[in-house]
């Protein structure tokens, strides 16, 4: 029995799976159902990485914004998070509001034991539970999140092709940018189009709207919701159109969220409590959104734990054998992943620096790392 902790997008993939070779497996998720959860922000999926994003700077009225870099919208893939994880449970028997409290294991057997008393056992565990995982917290007990000295508010919401101000011909998907004056960086997506799905607006756009700026400008996220907005509003005040009107046109009642920029590595061959215990996605390595590269990554984490471990033969789980394949799987996803940390770290302080943009991770290339 495989047990996995966290419904996201690795823990589903992986989940389907393990679905399709019949090898026995229970899903878990901290969250009360499938759509707990309204953030519904989106996923570029480019090699699962391919090339950097459209960035056009929004420019303070003096002159007209001019994208410096471009990447055709064909090689680059966008997706909705909240519709990929409804695609990915499809056939499975997810256990919803299963918050992880500890983990017991021997040479034998792993165990998972839930907030509300329940336990399952397994051969094998895999923590797929994100940023905040707890499956990390127990493995690594000293494990500290790096904080940056960055600030992010995001907001989403629905637009009729006339507020889009002809946004939506800069590109299809997403741009971002970094005023040259003042160093706010905005990124824009579109997280639906009118008559897109059943449930979508019959004429407007959903878009989501995320402005952050560096802590050296002693600026305060504001508690209330109606003030986070008008903070959004202030720090775009110089930008030239359509770029100032996407952020003044936010309605009040538009939830902005806070996100406290952090990241976090595990590094391979650090003793764990737990050794049939292993991390995927975001629990293993958080990332910073400005290179898009977290769920790219996560992605392709499950495709060497299967590399690894042969999950089809039953003598995998040797606690010897089992041992070796982690490692294995460990040592790989670190040299993958490693640049793509680094560089996603980089770009977020770059990203609020308009001097150092030209060259900076935050626009060159998303490349898969491969063995030559």
């Amino acid at each position: 029995m495989i047990l996995i902790i966290g419904a996201g997008i690795s823990g589903l993939i992986l989940a389907q799976y393990l679905h399709s070779q019949s090898i026995p497996f229970k899903i878990f998720d901290r969250d009360s159902a499938l759509d707990a959860r309204t953030g519904g922000w989106g996923l570029t999926l480019h090699w699962a990485l391919l090339h950097s994003a459209p960035f056009s700077p929004p420019r303070s009225s003096i002159g007209s914004p001019r994208p410096l870099f471009d990447v055709p919208a064909e090689e680059r893939i966008r997706v909705n998070r909240g519709r990929l994880r409804e695609l990915l449970t499809t056939g499975l028997d997810v256990k919803w509001n299963k918050t992880l409290r500890e983990i017991w294991s021997d040479e034998k057997g792993v165990t998972a034991v839930f907030e509300d008393g329940e336990k399952y056992i397994g051969e094998l565990l895999v923590a797929c539970d994100g940023a905040r995982s707890v499956a990390r917290s127990i493995l690594y007990p000293d494990a500290k999140m790096n904080p940056l000295p960055v600030q992010l508010l995001g907001a989403s919401t629905l637009y009729s092709a006339e507020e889009m101000g002809g946004v939506q011909n800069i590109d299809p998907f997403i741009f971002q940018g970094s005023h040259p004056e003042t160093d706010v960086f905005l990124f824009f997506s579109f997280l639906d189009t009118p008559s897109n799905f059943n449930e979508s607006s019959r004429d407007r756009y959903h878009v989501q709207i995320i402005i952050s700026w560096a802590d050296s400008k002693g600026i305060a996220v504001p508690k209330e919701n109606v003030d986070r907005i008008a903070l959004m509003k202030s720090l775009s005040e110089n930008w030239s159109e359509p770029f100032r009107s996407l952020v003044h046109k936010l309605p009040p009642d538009a939830e902005a969220r806070s996100i406290r920029i952090e990241d976090w590595m595990f590094a391979p061959g650090r003793p764990n409590l737990h050794p049939r215990v292993t991390l995927m996605g975001d629990a293993a390595h958080t990332m910073t959104m400005f290179r898009g590269e977290g769920a790219n990554n996560a992605i392709v984490d499950v495709l060497d734990l299967v590399k690894n471990v042969d999950f089809r033969n039953e003598s995998c789980f040797d606690s010897e054998v089992l041992a070796t394949s982690l490692e294995k799987y460990e040592k790989e996803i670190f040299k993958r992943v490693e640049p793509s940390f680094l560089a996603s770290r980089q770009a977020c302080l770059d990203a609020h620096d308009f001097g150092r943009i030209e060259g900076s991770p935050l626009v060159q290339a998303r490349v898969l790392r491969e063995d030559s």
